[in-house]
């Protein structure tokens, strides 16, 4: 029995080494084989083939080489990343994983500086020479131009136009949204409030993407009070069932402290024997999850720095989702696109990282001393990025005028926002104050009593 339990334990030993010195030189091998490194007759003449020159001479690439040449490159930045990149609270299923993310996530940020000194044309025909299939203008498509819930006639049914509306693979891709943000984010009230907001966000800016414009109950029924509530509830529900450890976002603790819920589940499941095989599946999901998964709790309410703080937080969430939109609108990138995809999986892979490192800043108790972590400002920096290549190349694409109810809307909302901040702050200095008055006042009357005494 010794002996196979020894069997894991070396196992692990092996695989959460390092190796970088064997990992160097199997790559340097494979790198040598796949390029074809050491073959003098493969590609010497081709290499004296080639014209070049200044004005007019044109170069002879070879596009096969180049795509190959870019694969190569960021796979051998990945393989760097797995070895020598940041580390993170992440451990499972391996360290490496997540350094690979940082890696790629980085390579995605200079490839959006890439994109960002190329002219819209030169953005859209650079993504056309990795992806054939791009290149061409995207089709508008509208969800509110039918509104009505019962239509006779209609080709899917009575219900039909409901169906056709709901019924989609962005409905899909809703549910999977939220339940990632809910991974993310982990607390109730936060998710609702940006799940709100980002309708909002669509009513805002229906007037540059048509594909905004939806009816009411495709907006606040089905989406908000179906599709979202269904991952967020998937999502907040993983997080329960992995026992995550609650995480204070209000400023008052310091510490991480289990839930009551979380103590009592342990102790029953130690009790029983069905807890048991509950705990065995845990132990399985576990190895693809943190090697501390907490769940966090805002409490934007507690003073205005916190709310602002919370708030910056959704903003940028907010950004996040807008920048899938206009990215595609202006790149002439189709939501079910590889390149559409493999952005998202990279935020994703970022998002919790990023997230839990924001929380650690903003809880420094000396924030003119704080560095924010690594991965959260890298993912801060993609986030302004992806806003700037937004607006070079949508240039001329949004010129239909602000509508006036939106923007006095937004003024309003903001005004009043600003103006209740003020207030609520003076009313905490007033009440700080008053508590810092009041042993005063009682010390100097105890001193006068004792003083009446002697008399």
């Amino acid at each position: 029995m010794a002996r196979v339990s020894q069997r894991p334990a070396a196992f692990h030993a092996v695989v959460r080494h390092p190796h970088t010195l064997t990992a160097l030189a199997v790559g340097a091998i494979a790198l040598a084989v796949v390029t074809h490194a050491f073959d003098t007759t493969a590609h010497g003449a081709q290499a004296h083939g080639a014209s070049h020159g200044a004005g007019g001479v044109r170069f002879d690439v070879d596009a096969i080489g180049l795509r190959r040449g870019v694969a190569g490159a960021l796979g051998s930045y990945a393989a760097y990343s797995a070895l020598q990149g940041p580390a993170t609270h992440m451990t499972r299923p391996h360290v490496a994983v997540w350094k690979i993310a940082h890696g790629m996530f980085t390579a995605y940020l200079l490839a959006l500086v890439f994109l960002l000194f190329q002219t819209p044309k030169g953005a859209r025909e650079t993504l056309r020479f990795f992806w054939s299939d791009l290149g061409a203008p995207l089709p508008t498509k509208t969800y509110g131009a039918d509104c009505r819930i019962y239509v006779p006639g209609h080709r899917s049914g009575i219900f039909g136009n409901v169906y056709e509306t709901c019924f989609d693979v962005f409905s899909l891709a809703h549910v999977l949204g939220w339940y990632g943000k809910a991974i993310a984010i982990r607390d109730w009230g936060l998710l609702w409030a940006y799940s709100v907001a980002f309708e909002l966000c669509e009513l805002t800016f229906e007037h540059w993407q048509p594909n905004f414009n939806e009816c009411w109950w495709d907006m606040w029924v089905w989406d908000v009070m179906m599709c979202n509530l269904l991952g967020i509830t998937a999502g907040m529900a993983t997080i329960k069932f992995l026992q995550g450890r609650m995480y204070d976002w209000s400023g008052k603790t310091k510490t991480l402290t289990a839930t009551p819920s979380v103590e009592a589940k342990k102790a029953t499941a130690a009790s029983s024997s069905a807890a048991a095989g509950g705990g065995r599946l845990r132990r399985v999901f576990s190895i693809f999850a943190p090697a501390s998964l907490d769940k966090y709790t805002w409490r934007p309410t507690d003073s205005p720095a916190r709310f602002t703080k919370c708030a910056f937080l959704v903003a940028c969430g907010l950004a996040f989702d807008l920048n899938t939109f206009f990215l595609k609108h202006v790149l002439w990138m189709p939501p079910t696109h590889v390149a559409t995809n493999a952005r998202l999986a990279l935020w994703f892979t970022m998002s919790n990282i990023a997230i839990r490192e924001y929380y650690v800043f903003i809880e420094s108790p000396d924030m003119s001393a704080a560095k924010l972590g690594a991965n959260a400002w890298l993912a801060l920096a993609v986030l302004v990025v992806e806003v700037l290549v937004v607006v070079k190349n949508g240039q001329g694409a949004f010129t239909n005028p602000w509508p006036r109810h939106i923007v006095w809307a937004w003024t309003i909302a903001g005004v009043s926002t600003v103006v209740y901040l003020i207030q609520w702050q003076r009313r905490l200095n007033r009440e700080n104050g008053a508590k810092a008055k009041a042993p005063a006042r009682s010390s100097s009357s105890s001193s006068s009593r004792r003083r009446t005494k002697a008399a």
